[in-house]
C-alpha cells in the first residue's frame, strides 16, 4: 500500500468520479484507475462501486478513508514541520467552507497565496456537517462555516465568531426596493429562496419571517448566492440574505436594509484544538484577520 494509493483513492471518493479526479491529480483516468485497481487487488476487497450518483466508496472503502485521511494528514504536517525546520513555509494548507457562509473566501485565499505563494492552498466545500466532521478527524486544517448551534466534537474549537446583517434582495426596479427599511412582513406574499434545508441561515430566516406573521414558501432551496442572484435577478424569487452576498455595482439586484429588530447571520472560524501545522497556523491568523473585517 503506498501514499499515492491513499491520495488516489480519496480523491475519487472526495470528487465522486475518476474524471474529476483524474484532473485534479494532474492524472489521466486510466492511470488513476489502475492504481485504484492494484489497491483493491491488494487489500482483496472492492473499495468503490460505481451508482447512478457517481462513484461511492463500498463498506471497506469507508473505513479504509478514514484512515486513508488521517494518515495524508500525518504527512502533511510532518512535512510542514520539516520545511519550517529548514526555513521555509512549503507545503499544504487544507481549509473546508459551507458555500453559502463563505463568499468572501476565495478572495481571502488569493491574498494568503500573494504573502505565502509556497504554500499550496486546497479548498473543499461541503456540507457544514461535513465541514466540522472533516477538521474534527484531521482532514482539514480550518473551517469556515455558520455558528454551529450545538456544542463541537471533541479536537474541534472556535477561534472566531462575526455577525452579519441580513438584507432583503430584489429585483432591480422592484417598488419595494425604494423602502429605507422594508419590514419583513412586506414579503409575505412573494415566493422565497431559502438556504438548504438543516442550514444555519434558513433556519435564520424562517424565524425571522415567522416572527413577521408568516412562514415563506419557498420556490427555490439553495446554498450558492451567485445563483440567488441570478434567481432574483430575473424575477422568480426575493431573498433574505447576508451581506456578503451581494456584489458591489450588480445592478441586478438591489439590497434593502431590513427594518429592526433586523436578523442576523452568525459565521464561525474554526480549528484544530490541538496545535495546528506551521501552514495551518499561518492561515488561521489571516482568515481570522480577514473575517473581523
Amino acid at each position: 500500500m503506498e501514499l499515492r494509493q491513499l491520495e488516489y483513492l480519496v480523491a475519487v471518493a472526495r470528487h465522486g468520479q475518476f474524471t474529476s479526479a483524474a484532473d485534479a491529480l494532474w492524472l489521466t483516468q486510466s492511470a488513476l484507475s489502475q492504481q485504484v485497481r492494484r489497491l483493491e487487488a491488494e487489500l482483496g476487497v472492492a473499495l468503490l462501486q460505481r451508482t447512478s450518483r457517481g462513484v461511492v466508496p463500498t463498506a471497506a472503502g469507508e473505513e479504509l478513508l478514514v484512515r486513508a485521511e488521517r494518515v495524508l494528514a500525518e504527512v502533511a504536517a510532518a512535512r510542514s514541520e520539516l520545511a519550517r525546520h529548514a526555513g521555509a513555509t512549503r507545503g499544504r494548507v487544507r481549509v473546508a467552507a459551507t458555500i453559502a457562509d463563505a463568499p468572501g473566501l476565495p478572495a481571502a485565499l488569493a491574498a494568503f497565496h500573494r504573502e505565502q505563494p509556497d504554500l499550496q492552498i486546497a479548498l473543499r466545500h461541503a456540507s457544514a456537517d461535513e465541514v466540522v466532521a472533516l477538521l474534527a478527524r484531521g482532514a482539514v486544517d480550518v473551517a469556515l462555516t455558520a455558528e454551529p448551534a450545538g456544542a463541537l466534537p471533541g479536537g474541534v474549537e472556535r477561534v472566531a465568531v462575526a455577525e452579519e446583517p441580513l438584507h432583503a434582495m430584489l429585483p432591480a426596479g422592484d417598488p419595494l426596493a425604494a423602502t429605507a427599511r422594508l419590514s419583513l412582513g412586506a414579503l409575505s406574499d412573494r415566493p422565497f429562496i431559502l438556504g438548504e434545508p438543516g442550514s444555519a441561515l434558513r433556519a435564520t430566516v424562517l424565524a425571522a419571517c415567522q416572527a413577521a406573521g408568516y412562514s415563506p414558501v419557498p420556490l427555490f432551496e439553495l446554498g450558492d448566492p451567485a445563483a440567488a442572484r441570478h434567481l432574483v435577478a430575473a424575477g422568480l424569487a426575493v431573498a433574505v440574505a447576508p451581506a456578503s452576498w451581494f456584489v458591489a455595482g450588480d445592478g441586478a439586484v438591489e439590497r434593502v436594509t431590513l427594518a429592526e429588530p433586523a436578523p442576523r447571520h452568525r459565521i464561525a472560524l474554526l480549528a484544530p484544538a490541538t496545535r495546528p501545522s506551521p501552514p495551518g497556523r499561518l492561515l488561521l491568523a489571516h482568515l481570522t484577520a480577514a473575517l473581523a473585517r
